[in-house]
C-alpha cells in the first residue's frame, strides 16, 4: 500500500511539473515575443538617448565626488577665505596653511592668530559646506558637459536649463538631488529628464563631527601645547630650565635652537593618540599619549597629528633681543645661600618661549580623508587658552531664533569734520557671548535709514555694523527692553604709499635689494594692517593713535654667510674659598663654538614709533610716505647680533609717516 501511493505521489507531482513547465514555456514565449517586438521598435533609439542620460549622470557622479574629496581635504572648505593679511618673511602665518609648499594644497586654519594677536576660526557648518559644494558642481557640471557638444557634432538636438542641484551631507553618505530640465531629440524619437539623483558613499558627515570633538577637546584642554612644553622640557637641545656648576653660563644660538625644535615636534607630535581609534601602542608608558576625546568609538578610524618642519614656525624668547641666549650666575636672598655659593660656581637659565606653528589633524576611513589644521599658540611658556568657543552646528534653533526685542539701530559713519550721517546698506548683527546673529541691512525708513527690527534678548551683547569702505565697529548694548542703538564707522581712507629710507641722516628711494615691512596698530579701534614693500598697494588707514613699527630687510644674490668660530665669552664670578666669602671676583672666560649661518637676508634697520593720525588730513591727503631707518649691513656674527639689540637706537631715529 505504501509502495503504491508512493508511485500515485510521484505521478501527481510528475504531473504538476509537467504543467508548469508547459506553461512556463507558454508564458516565456509570449514574454519574448513582446520584448522582442519592443526590442525591435524602440530600442535602437532609446539606447542612443540613453547615451545622453548616462553621460549627465557620470558627469553629476564626478563632480560629486571630486566635491566632496575636496570637502575633506580642505576642512571642509572648497573656497579659501580671504586672508586679512599677506605672508611675510617676518610673518609667515596667515589664515591658511600650504601643505606641501607652493600652494600645492592650501587649507585654511581652523584657528589661528592674526599679526595682532586677534584669536580668529574658520570652522565650517554643515550647511556652509553644502552651499560650497552645490557650488561647486554646478561650476564643474556646467565644464563638464560642456553643452552636449560632442553629442551635437552626431545630430542630436538637445536643450537644458541650469541645474538647482540640493546637497544633504549624511553620516555615511552624500546626496545631490538636481533639477534640470533635459530635452533630448534624436532622429524621430524624443525624451525629457527633470530629475537626477547621485550618491557618493563616503562618511563625510560623520568624519566632520569627530573632527569638531577633536578641536573641541585641543581648543579646551591645549593638549598639543602642554605636550610640547613637556617634550621642550626632555630634550637637552632646547634651554628651558636648569642649574649647572660651571663658572661660565651656558650659551645657545637662538636660530639653532629654533631649528632643533622644529625637528623635535615633527619627531613627536605624531606620538599623539585618540582613544578609540586605530592604532596600536607598544609600550605601556605610551599610555599617557592617549586622549579621549570622542563620545563614540571608531575603530575603523584612523587619526594623526603632524607637524613639519617646512612649515610656517615663529618662536620669541621673551626679554632677549640677542641672538644668544646665556644664562646668569645663580644669587639668592637667602643668607646662608649666599655665604656657601662663593665657594664654588653656580649657574642658571630660565627662559620664557612664544611658539605658533601649526598642526594638521588628519581624519581616515578607508579611502576617505578629512583633514583640518589649526595654529598651536604657546604664550609666555603656557598653552594659549582659547577666548572663543568652539562653534555647536546644531538643528537647534538656539539664541537667534528667540527674537522678542524689538530696537531701532543707526550705522552712523564719521564725515572728516566729526559729524556723522545715517548710512544707507549696512549690515547689522548682534553678538551674545560667543554667538553672532545676522539680523538684516539699514535701508530707508521715513527721513533717516536704519533698520527696525526684533533682537535676541541679551544682557552685556555688542550691536556690530558693517559696511564696505568703513571699519567695522561695534557698541555694547543691553537688548532685554526697546530703544535706539547707534553705531559709529570710521571710514577706511587708502592712500598711495612712498617710500623714503633714511640711510643715517640722508634721505633716499629704497634699493631693488630692500624690503620693508610696515605694521600699524590702533589699539583703540581694534584696527591691526602692513604694508610690505615692494608692492603698489595703497596703504589703508583709519582716524586714531597709532604704534608703527617697521622692519628693513636686505639680500644679496649670494645671501649672507657666517662661518664657524669660536667666540669667547667672559663673565664676573665669585672666587674660589676665602675671597670668595668677602665679595672678591675673577674674571672667567670661555669659548663657545658657532655653528655656520647661511641668511638669504638680515635685518639691517627699522625702527618704531607713536603717530597720532588727524582725520581730515586723511581726508584731503593724496599720498602718504612711509620712512624707516637704514643701518650697516652686518658682515659678521657679532654685528648681526648687534642690530637686533640696537633696535631701540633705530627707534630713536625713526621718523613719523607724513603726507602730501
Amino acid at each position: 500500500m505504501n509502495k503504491k501511493a508512493q508511485a500515485t505521489a510521484f505521478i501527481i507531482a510528475g504531473i504538476v511539473i509537467l504543467a508548469a513547465v508547459i506553461t512556463g514555456v507558454y508564458f516565456r514565449e509570449q514574454i519574448f515575443d513582446s520584448l522582442k517586438k519592443e526590442t525591435l521598435s524602440e530600442q535602437p533609439t532609446i539606447s542612443q538617448i540613453e547615451k545622453v542620460h548616462s553621460f549627465t549622470n557620470d558627469c553629476l557622479q564626478q563632480s560629486l565626488d571630486d566635491g566632496t574629496a575636496e570637502l575633506g581635504l580642505k576642512g571642509g572648505h572648497i573656497i579659501t577665505p580671504e586672508g586679512d593679511f599677506p605672508p611675510t618673511a617676518y610673518n609667515p602665518l596667515t589664515n591658511r596653511l600650504s601643505i606641501f609648499g607652493n600652494d600645492g594644497l592650501t587649507v585654511p586654519y581652523w584657528s589661528f592668530l592674526t599679526q595682532n594677536n586677534l584669536e580668529k576660526t574658520q570652522v565650517p557648518s554643515k550647511q556652509e559646506m553644502e552651499t560650497e559644494l552645490e557650488q561647486f558642481m554646478e561650476s564643474e557640471l556646467d565644464s563638464c558637459l560642456n553643452d552636449y557638444t560632442i553629442f551635437k557634432s552626431e545630430g542630436y538636438i538637445i536643450e537644458h536649463n541650469s541645474p538647482e542641484i540640493e546637497i544633504e551631507i549624511g553620516n555615511e553618505a552624500v546626496i545631490a538631488d538636481v533639477s534640470m530640465l533635459l530635452e533630448v531629440k534624436y532622429k524621430e524619437t524624443a525624451q525629457t529628464f527633470t530629475k537626477f539623483r547621485t550618491i557618493s558613499n563616503v562618511p563625510l558627515g560623520r568624519l566632520y563631527s569627530r573632527a569638531l570633538e577633536l578641536f573641541e577637546y585641543e581648543t579646551r584642554t591645549g593638549f598639543v601645547e602642554n605636550f610640547t612644553l613637556e617634550t621642550m622640557v626632555v630634550y637637552d637641545e632646547i634651554p628651558f630650565s636648569g642649574v649647572d656648576f660651571e663658572c661660565t653660563p651656558r650659551t645657545w644660538l637662538k636660530t639653532q635652537v629654533a631649528q632643533d625644535l622644529k625637528s623635535i615636534l615633527a619627531l613627536n607630535i605624531p606620538t599623539l593618540k585618540i582613544e578609540g581609534t586605530d592604532f596600536r601602542i607598544t609600550d605601556r608608558k605610551d599610555e599617557q599619549l592617549i586622549h579621549d576625546t570622542f563620545k563614540k568609538k571608531e575603530k575603523d578610524l584612523t587619526v594623526s597629528l603632524i607637524s613639519s618642519p617646512s612649515w610656517p614656525f615663529m618662536m620669541d624668547v621673551i626679554g632677549t633681543d640677542s641672538e644668544l641666549l646665556r644664562g646668569k650666575p645663580f644669587t639668592s636672598e637667602n643668607e646662608a645661600a649666599r655665604f656657601l655659593l662663593p665657594l664654588f660656581c653656580l649657574n642658571d637659565y630660565h627662559f620664557v618661549y612664544d611658539l605658533k606653528f601649526p598642526v594638521l589633524a588628519t581624519l581616515t576611513e578607508e579611502d576617505y580623508t578629512f583633514q583640518f589644521p589649526f595654529v598651536a599658540v604657546i604664550d609666555n611658556n603656557q598653552a594659549k587658552k582659547n577666548q572663543f568657543l568652539v562653534p555647536q552646528f546644531e538643528d537647534d534653533p538656539g539664541i537667534c531664533e528667540r527674537k522678542d526685542t524689538t530696537l531701532k539701530v543707526t550705522a552712523l559713519g564719521i564725515a572728516a569734520d566729526g559729524s556723522s550721517v545715517p548710512l544707507d546698506g549696512a549690515d547689522i548683527s548682534l553678538q551674545c557671548v560667543f554667538t553672532e546673529c545676522e539680523s538684516g541691512r539699514t535701508r530707508q525708513e521715513g527721513s533717516t535709514y536704519s533698520l527696525t527690527t526684533q533682537f535676541p534678548q541679551c544682557i552685556g551683547g555688542k550691536m556690530i555694523a558693517s559696511k564696505q569702505g568703513y571699519h567695522t565697529s561695534s557698541f555694547e548694548v543691553d537688548t532685554n527692553q526697546e530703544g535706539m542703538v547707534n553705531v559709529p564707522l570710521e571710514p577706511y581712507y587708502a592712500l598711495p604709499v612712498e617710500i623714503i629710507i633714511d640711510d643715517e641722516g640722508i634721505l633716499r628711494s629704497p634699493y631693488d635689494t630692500e624690503s620693508i615691512l610696515f605694521q600699524f596698530e590702533n589699539e583703540d579701534k581694534e584696527y591691526f594692517t602692513t604694508y610690505y614693500y615692494p608692492s603698489n598697494e595703497k596703504l589703508k588707514l583709519v582716524a586714531g593713535n597709532y604704534k608703527v613699527s617697521s622692519t628693513l630687510m636686505v639680500e644679496t644674490s649670494g645671501g649672507f654667510n657666517f662661518p664657524e668660530r669660536e667666540i669667547e665669552i667672559c663673565s664676573e664670578v665669585p672666587k674660589r674659598g676665602i675671597g670668595g666669602i668677602v665679595g672678591l671676583t675673577e674674571t672667567k672666560c670661555t669659548q663657545q663654538k658657532i655653528d655656520p649661518i647661511e641668511l638669504d637676508s638680515v635685518v639691517a634697520g627699522g625702527g618704531s614709533t607713536s603717530w597720532n593720525v588727524d582725520r581730515r588730513v586723511l581726508a584731503t591727503s593724496n599720498k602718504i610716505a612711509l620712512y624707516s631707518y637704514r643701518g650697516k649691513t652686518p658682515t659678521s656674527f657679532e654685528e648681526l647680533n648687534n642690530v637686533y639689540t640696537s633696535q631701540g637706537q633705530f627707534s630713536k631715529k625713526m621718523r613719523n609717516p607724513t603726507f602730501e
